[in-house]
């Protein structure tokens, strides 16, 4: 009777245990879904500030958690060259979800319900969007950036909605993982 009982219990758990295999869509972020997500929304919120007479830019904090992210940057060359739009990383906890063509990082435009996760390639670094009338990054559409924001021992995934004009990136809204 014990060993009936024994056998019948490995049995159960042999065929219970490869039904708590681990979903393969957790640590995915899909790009436009806010579900487990801590968003913040730009909408209406003017975001040009000037920093002197020929560049203007401004920072984004991702989490809220006083400590700036990013900084998207403009800056209109003298000269007649046109106008120069970058996105820096502040610094080395946060990285840009990107691509390494020929040794080198591009960033990724996504569009939405694109995904990307923990594996998915990322660079703390700065990347051109925009340089004297030659586009790095889809110009007047919206698209999504991916980030990775490293805290501690922590690490959370999270994108921004963006369009990039001319002169300026339009902040829509950002989410980041709770």
């Amino acid at each position: 009777m014990k060993k009936t009982l024994l056998f019948t219990l490995a049995l159960a758990a042999i065929c219970i245990l490869p039904s708590c295999k681990k979903d393969p869509s957790q640590g995915k972020v899909v790009f436009g879904k806010i579900q487990w997500m801590y968003v913040k929304s730009y909408k209406d919120v003017p975001l040009v500030e000037q920093y002197g007479h020929n560049s203007w830019g401004y920072f984004v904090d991702f989490n809220n958690d006083g400590h700036n992210d990013v900084q998207f940057h403009s800056t209109s060359e003298l000269g007649g060259k046109g106008i120069l739009t970058e996105l820096y990383c502040c610094d080395e906890n946060t990285a840009l979800l990107g691509e390494i063509i020929d040794q080198k990082f591009t960033l990724l435009a996504n569009n939405a319900n694109d995904s990307f996760d923990y594996n998915s390639t990322f660079m703390s670094t700065n990347v051109t969007l925009f340089r004297y009338g030659i586009n790095y990054f889809p110009m007047n559409e919206v698209k999504y950036i991916g980030f990775k924001l490293t805290k501690d021992e922590n690490t959370g995934l999270g994108w921004m909605k963006v369009i990039l004009h001319e002169d300026y990136v339009e902040l829509l809204e950002t989410a980041v993982q709770d």
